[in-house]
C-alpha cells in the first residue's frame, strides 16, 4: 500500500471532523451561550461574570423539578421498548413492500398534523373510549377496563408513541436501506432461524440506526410539551415545569440552568451516536478496502 493510500484517509477524516465541528459550533451557538449564562452568578445581561454552580444547586434541590424529571425519564423508558420494535417492523415492511408510498404516507402522517390539533384529537378519542368502556361495564358488570384511558401515564405514552414513531421509522429505514437481504437469505439457507439471522447478521449492521432512533426518542420525550401536557393527567414533566416557570417568572437564572441541562443531555447523546457511527463507518470502509485490494 502506497504512502498516498495511507495518508489520504487521514486527511479526509480530519477534514470530515473539522467540518462537523464547525457546523456544530454554528448551529449550537445559542445553546452554548445559554450554558455560559447559566454559570453566571449575576445572571443574564450582567456587566461582570462570576462563575458559580448556584443555579444548578437550586435546580437540583427543587423537589417539583426532580419529580418532573423522574416522570419524564419514566415516560422515555416506557416508550422506548414499544416504539423501537414498531419502528424496526415498519422499516422492514417498507423495504419488502411494493407499496412504499402508502407506507411512508401512513407512518409520517402524524408529522403533517399540528401538535395541538393531534393532541386534542387524541384527548377526545380517549374520552370517548372511556365512555364506551363505562357503557360496557354498566351493561356487563365488568369494570376492569372502565378507567384504562383516564388521562395519565398510559395516555401520555400513547401520545409519545404517535409523536416519535415517524422519526424512529425514518432513522432506521435509512440505515436499513444499505443492508443487503441476500445476507439474511444466505444465513437462512445455512439453517439459521429468522430471529438468529436478524440478531447475528442484520442487527449488527443496522444497530447504529437503532441507537440513533433511541436517542431521538429520549430527546423528543424531554423536549415534548404540547401533546404530553394535554394527555399526561396529574403529573408534571421536565419541559412543562420549565415552561411554566418561564411563563410565571420570566427567564430566570434557574430557567437557564434547566434549559442547559436538557441541552447538554441532548448534545451528549447525539455526540455519542455520531462518534460511534463515524467510527463504525470508518471501520467498515477499511474492511471494504482490504477486501477489494488484498494484494496492495
Amino acid at each position: 500500500m502506497s504512502l498516498r493510500d495511507d495518508f489520504q484517509p487521514q486527511w479526509k477524516l480530519a477534514l470530515k471532523w473539522g467540518w462537523l465541528a464547525f457546523a456544530v459550533f454554528i448551529l449550537m451557538a445559542p445553546t452554548f451561550y445559554t450554558v455560559y449564562i447559566s454559570f453566571n452568578e449575576l445572571g443574564f445581561g450582567a456587566k461582570y461574570y462570576i462563575f458559580t454552580f448556584q443555579w444548578y444547586e437550586s435546580v437540583f434541590s427543587d423537589r417539583q423539578l426532580l419529580g418532573a424529571l423522574g416522570w419524564t425519564m419514566l415516560l422515555a423508558l416506557i416508550t422506548l421498548p414499544i416504539v423501537i420494535p414498531f419502528g424496526l417492523l415498519s422499516a422492514k415492511l417498507y423495504k419488502q413492500s411494493s407499496q412504499k408510498v402508502w407506507i411512508v404516507f401512513v407512518l409520517l402522517s402524524p408529522l403533517f398534523v399540528p401538535a395541538d390539533i393531534l393532541a386534542s384529537a387524541l384527548l377526545v378519542f380517549f374520552k370517548n373510549l372511556n365512555k364506551f368502556f363505562t357503557f360496557i361495564a354498566d351493561f356487563t358488570g365488568i369494570y376492569a377496563l372502565e378507567s384504562w384511558f383516564d388521562l395519565g401515564i398510559m395516555t401520555a405514552v400513547i401520545g409519545l408513541i404517535v409523536y416519535t414513531l415517524p422519526y424512529v421509522f425514518v432513522v432506521i429505514m435509512i440505515t436499513m436501506a444499505r443492508y443487503r437481504n441476500e445476507q439474511t437469505e444466505a444465513a437462512r439457507d445455512l439453517g439459521a432461524s429468522a430471529w438468529r439471522a436478524f440478531w447475528e447478521i442484520e442487527f449488527p449492521q443496522i444497530r447504529a440506526g437503532v441507537f440513533s432512533a433511541c436517542a431521538f426518542v429520549v430527546i423528543l420525550t424531554f423536549n415534548e410539551y404540547t401533546r404530553t401536557s394535554l394527555l399526561k393527567g396529574g403529573f408534571d414533566t421536565f419541559t412543562s415545569v420549565l415552561i411554566s416557570q418561564m411563563l410565571n417568572t420570566g427567564m430566570s437564572e434557574e430557567s437557564y440552568a434547566m434549559a442547559s441541562i436538557v441541552s447538554l443531555v441532548a448534545i451528549l447523546i447525539v455526540s455519542s451516536i455520531l462518534i460511534f457511527t463515524a467510527l463504525r463507518t470508518e471501520e467498515m470502509e477499511k474492511v471494504t478496502r482490504i477486501v477489494k485490494e488484498p494484494n496492495k
